[in-house]
């Protein structure tokens, strides 16, 4: 009866563990929660923001603005999570770059060298990116990073 009971065990722990590494994937309602904590974030900063965001295939799965953000930060959110997203590392990575002089990066297709995009990672793999636009840039960034914390 015990080894019984343990075998049983062994596999719900086995299909669990196979059925959490198909779960990572970014699913609408994950990016919901991501944008969520994008919100809140900024309404706690007073900063009017839209968010983006996008699979790992670059495709937008959600956006949403607030009523007070400027027109252009809807562009500019998709944006910057589509280049987060393209080049899985933070848009911020290419403002460094620029920075040091590498200013023919900007040329590149799908390059935004804007703070505010920033990868979503689950379990340490990549799903996708969230773009955020409508305060400063480094505080768009800042909004980025506070939503994908899943600390």
């Amino acid at each position: 009866m015990k080894s019984l009971i343990l075998i049983t065990s062994l596999l719900l722990i086995a299909s669990s563990a196979r059925a959490e590494e198909k779960q990572k994937v970014l699913t609408l309602e994950l990016a919901k929660k991501i944008a969520a904590k994008a919100e809140s974030y900024s309404k706690k900063k007073n900063w009017k923001m839209s968010i983006a965001i996008v699979n790992s295939e670059g495709n937008l799965m959600y956006l949403q603005r607030d009523p007070e953000a400027f027109v252009g930060s809807i562009e500019a959110s998709i944006q910057k999570a589509q280049s987060s997203n393209d080049f899985q590392r933070p848009t911020s990575a290419f403002v460094e770059r620029v920075k040091q002089g590498s200013t023919g990066i900007i040329g590149l297709k799908n390059v935004i060298a804007l703070e505010g995009g920033v990868p979503i990672l689950l379990g340490g793999k990549f799903v996708g990116a969230i773009g955020v636009s409508g305060a400063k840039s480094t505080e768009d960034e800042e909004t980025a990073k506070a939503a994908v914390d899943f600390e």
